[in-house]
């Protein structure tokens, strides 16, 4: 942590609010926030993002990321480097003490420039591996012949620095909402926010782009509705509005709102402890344990793995592509391009494939194999994450014990001695199973919907949002701003 000291004083930050940010100017700052993070979605000066080629579409959705703007990475190295150095910590590799003002923001420093630095190395490495160069990018010759054109030194330079820069705007961002002046933290609200745009756009999108079948519409139910007037057969009109490769379908919608409404229903099942006050007689009232104990993180965290995995063995195939090695290389993972779409990069090979939401590849045993493999790694490390999270994060049954017993509350029926051992014996099974039951049902939607990240992002996109709705009620409650709020009107005074 000494080592951080040096750059605190280059390293951009948001300084920490003079005096107390009021309910409404919390809401204000949460909401101009997230409007500023969906404005990022920008195209990259010189690059045209409609004619990107995007081998990571899937996993897109669920960080905020837009492919060829400058949410290219989205919130994904500002979350990544948040657990990475979160479980270090945890696991007592780095010693932080989290009660002291001056560690906390050594580690903060550290998460911002982890960050910075995975934008900046990911950004070299999608240009070097022609990730901006479209296909079409075409030019004629003074032959007459078509010739392939690529961008100079000085345009890939720039497009890096723009994603630099744009990535740690995103940063920034994010410590906005951490440091207290709005709701978060501040990447779960960025993915609520979103998760949501995906999910409308998904069902309802007006925008139009041009096939081979002519003009369609971006959001599944307005295709359905282009389809059903300008098609002779209605049979032909349906099928093709729920089965179609190039866009959002409406068999992806379904599944994700069937998906959503089961996180919807797991994020609800809670066990209730009984606790009293030790300074007021005869006040008690209960202490809810949430099935989903660690909400929408243990998710995230399987799909920062897949995505920082897919963003290395993406490009090192690209850029060995000439190597002698690329037979050793590819075994991390073969991308071929659609043939229908050519918008994107489909996994059909290697170790990747198997943990991957891809489409069927033309080795049948690997198609065959591949939705098993894929649903038992995600439940595995959602579930060991689900396990170690509570211990990383303070919130184990001893540190819930630990608070309980600050504010003079303690279980009915317990001596203060047993308090954290009668918690472990619900918070533990309720860390695990949670990240079990979501993980399942973000893979097996994903796995067997083909739904290119809409599932995943739904359902991390819902957690999140009701984690930061809890934080709104409750702060609403506790600090009384029901008597002076402009949104009094918009929630519960119980």
């Amino acid at each position: 942590m000494d080592l951080i000291k040096p750059f605190q004083s280059v390293v951009p930050e948001v300084q920490l609010p003079y005096e107390k940010i009021i309910f409404d100017e919390k809401i204000v700052y949460t909401v101009a926030a997230a409007a500023i993070y969906l404005l990022l979605g920008l195209p990259v000066s010189g690059v045209d993002d409609s004619k990107i080629v995007d081998p990571f579409s899937w996993l897109r959705s669920g960080f905020g990321s837009r492919a060829g703007t400058f949410l290219e990475f989205g919130v994904f190295p500002a979350a990544f480097s948040a657990f990475f150095w979160q479980i270090l910590a945890g696991k007592k590799l780095l010693k932080v003490d989290f009660s002291s003002p001056s560690d906390r923001r050594l580690f903060q420093t550290l998460q911002k420039i982890t960050s910075f630095i995975l934008g900046f190395v990911f950004a070299i490495l999608l240009v070097f591996s022609d990730y901006f160069e479209p296909l079409d990018l075409f030019s004629k010759t003074e032959e007459g012949n078509l010739a392939l054109t690529s961008p100079s030194v000085v345009a890939k330079s720039l497009i890096i620095v723009e994603l630099t820069v744009s990535n740690a705007i995103v940063t920034l961002l994010v410590e906005l909402l951490d440091k207290g002046y709005g709701f978060g933290p501040g990447i779960l609200a960025y993915i609520t926010a979103s998760a949501a745009t995906t999910l409308a756009t998904s069902m309802f999108g007006l925008t139009t782009f041009v096939t081979s079948r002519g003009k369609e519409s971006s959001g599944a139910l307005i295709q359905l509705g282009r389809n059903l007037f300008s098609s002779k057969s209605w049979t032909y009109a349906v099928y093709e509005a729920f089965t179609r490769n190039i866009g959002a379908n409406l068999t992806q919608v379904y599944v994700a709102i069937v998906a959503f409404f089961a996180t919807l229903y797991l994020s609800n099942c809670r066990y209730e402890i009984s606790v009293k006050s030790t300074k007021v007689r005869g006040m008690s009232t209960v202490y809810p344990v949430k099935l989903l104990y660690c909400g929408a993180l243990p998710v995230l965290f399987t799909f920062s793995i897949l995505y920082f995995l897919n963003i290395v063995g993406f490009t090192l195939t690209k850029i060995c592509a000439n190597s002698k090695y690329i037979k050793y290389i590819s075994l991390i993972g073969h991308w071929t391009l659609d043939a229908e779409t050519k918008k994107t990069y489909n996994l059909d090979g290697g170790i990747l494939y198997l943990i991957s939401a891809a489409p069927s590849s033309s080795n049948l045993v690997l198609s065959i194999i591949r939705p098993f493999t894929f649903l038992f790694f995600v439940v595995m490390v959602s579930t060991y994450f689900g396990k170690i999270w509570p211990f990383m994060s303070g919130s184990a049954a001893r540190g819930v014990a630990k608070m309980l017993k600050e504010q003079d509350i303690t279980l009915v029926g317990r001596r203060d001695v047993a308090v954290a051992k009668e918690l472990g014996k619900i918070i533990s099974p309720a860390s695990r199973s949670g990240a079990l039951f979501s993980s399942a049902i973000v893979a097996f939607a994903e796995c067997c919907g083909r739904c290119k990240g809409i599932a995943f992002s739904t359902c991390v996109g819902i957690l999140a949002g009701l984690s930061i709705m809890e934080d709104i009620v409750s702060e609403w409650q506790q600090t009384g701003a029901a008597a002076n709020s402009q949104f009094s009107q918009f929630l519960p005074t119980q």
